[in-house]
């Protein structure tokens, strides 16, 4: 049976200054990417070993022609049943070459020990097991490949509880004969609520699939990171508490909410407002200095290394030495910083819209969206019938990177989850909200350029907001619109669609590839 969890939080707060600690500090993170590479780079070889099983390659062989005749018949219990055994097969392949997480928790000893023991055995294995959960990606198909971690780039490490290692006791963090005390600042309410609930263990209640639990306050464990900020290197204890953070007296709303997200937009459909708004607007600006510092970097990198490039501006294959100048590490520097005032901002903004949809409704409704599949680049190598010229094969990268679709819909759920919502997730395939039309009954398919619905010769919706309100009608198995609902429902939609569309372009707000043409 897994073992519940409860839910918790961080709670970041910065050291104070003490130069012996943050030495220590320093030694166990380098510590901490020794055995991170070490326990990676372990797993590589046996990884290999295994791959070379002539066993192996008849079990993908065999997976491999499986898996094409289910997609055909996927409800056949034949195929399903032999899936089953290859699957257990590649089990048993993984255990007898020790590809487990808890098998790298006896790797670490000698390293420990080479080290004399420094660092603390939760701390290891904790390392560890964040070099088993980047393993695993490769070795189930996630990603391509693994990155090591160059010298100096190790930020945190972090221990299993608070009575080992690095821990906090009493407004202070405690390792060993060493303590440092946190930085609070004056009239911080959230702090004090926190500290206040800590300290006198206060209860609390959450829902599992089964029952409802209970926990108390309490500081689960504590991790230790560093971060350079405006060019200097600051230390914080992010403290891991059971329980949900603090946050404002929120009344959530009553009915049903449609969310249709885009890669840099979202619209909104409920049965009081309709929303249309760009993801984290405040980045755009950002995100324009980020492109022309990474500009100024790539000829700085050309210029110091031109031997390491082709007459075409690629990079040659090979073992390569690259020379950095001064000015190009001024830059690199800079665009840290830049990076880390942007997830700030990104966050910030995407926490604002979240707490002002709460009051919209209880019940929210969104597509699953493949954002991974939406940042590779295309396979197929097309000519530019005006041009002659190669396309490009760039998809939405760049633009979920600084939008981060993806993590707003997920702070969205925790925040209506957290006040007693539901947020469903609804097969994007099965639904097809941006095909349906309610008047016609019908699916018609659409070109992404068309950026509105058109009901009749007099009516049209804008696209993504049309989606919205479809979701926000959703059945309840969520494989379809409710007909009758979206009958009742749409005047009123109407009226609130066209209000918002009049606002946008009052306000001249430039709404991404949302069809809405600003009057001059």
């Amino acid at each position: 049976m897994a073992k519940t969890t409860s839910p918790s939080f961080v709670f970041s707060l910065e050291l104070e200054k003490n130069p012996i600690v943050f030495s220590v500090i320093e030694k166990e993170l380098e510590i901490a990417r020794v055995i991170y590479n070490t326990v990676l780079g372990k797993y590589l070889k046996l990884e290999e070993q295994m791959k070379r099983e002539k066993r192996y390659k008849k079990l993908v062989l065999q997976n491999r022609g499986v898996s094409k005749k289910l997609a055909k018949d996927p409800s056949n219990k034949i195929l399903i049943a032999e899936k089953k055994c290859i699957q257990a097969a590649f089990e048993e392949l993984r255990l007898k070459y020790a590809l487990t997480e808890y098998a790298s928790h006896e790797w670490i000893k000698p390293i420990r020990e080479h080290f004399g023991n420094k660092v603390n055995s939760a701390i290891a294995q904790k390392t560890a097991t964040r070099a088993w959960n980047t393993f695993k990606k490769k070795l189930f198909g996630e990603s391509k490949k693994v990155k090591f971690i160059s010298k100096g780039d190790m930020d945190s490490f972090e221990g299993k509880s608070n009575d080992t290692g690095w821990r906090f006791v009493d407004g202070f963090i405690v390792y060993k004969d060493l303590n440092t005390s946190l930085v609070f600042k004056e009239k911080d309410a959230y702090a004090s609520e926190i500290m206040t609930k800590l300290y006198d263990k206060t209860p609390f209640s959450y829902k599992t699939k089964d029952s409802v639990k209970s926990d108390y306050y309490r500081v689960k464990y504590v991790r230790i990171v560093r971060k350079e900020i405006r060019g200097k290197v600051r230390y914080f204890a992010d403290l891991v508490i059971a329980g949900y953070p603090p946050s404002k007296d929120r009344n959530i709303g009553k009915g049903n909410v449609g969310i249709d997200i885009g890669t840099s937009t979202v619209a909104v459909s409920s049965e009081t407002k309709v929303l249309l708004s760009n993801l984290a607007e405040q980045v755009k600006e950002i995100a324009r200095e980020i492109r022309l510092i990474q500009r100024k970097m790539d000829r700085s990198r050309r210029m110091m290394n031109s031997s390491n490039f082709n007459d075409n501006g690629t990079i040659k294959k090979g073992k390569k030495t690259w020379v950095f100048s001064n000015r190009y590490r001024k830059l690199r520097s800079r665009l840290r910083e830049l990076h880390r005032k942007q997830a700030d901002i990104r966050k910030t903004s995407h926490r604002t819209l979240a707490n002002s949809l709460l009051s919209l409704g209880d019940t929210f409704y969104t597509e699953t969206m493949n954002f991974k599949g939406l940042q590779k680049r295309k396979r197929e190598t097309e000519v530019s019938d005006k041009t002659g010229k190669y396309k490009r094969k760039k998809r939405f990268g760049k633009t979920l990177g600084n939008r981060a679709p993806a993590l707003f819909l997920k702070i969205l759920e925790e925040k209506v989850n957290r006040f007693g919502g539901i947020f469903k997730r609804i097969n994007t395939r099965i639904f097809k909200a941006s095909q349906y039309c309610h008047v016609r009954k019908d699916y018609f398919r659409k070109h992404l350029s068309e950026r509105w619905h058109r009901i009749d010769e007099k009516t049209k919706i804008q696209r993504d907001i049309y989606s919205a309100f479809l979701l926000m009608n959703a059945n309840k198995s969520g494989k379809k619109t409710n007909q009758n609902s979206c009958e009742e429902t749409f005047p009123t939609f109407q009226k609130l669609h066209d209000q918002e569309i009049a606002y946008i372009l009052k306000q001249k707000k430039m709404i991404l590839n949302s069809g809405i043409t600003l009057k001059n």
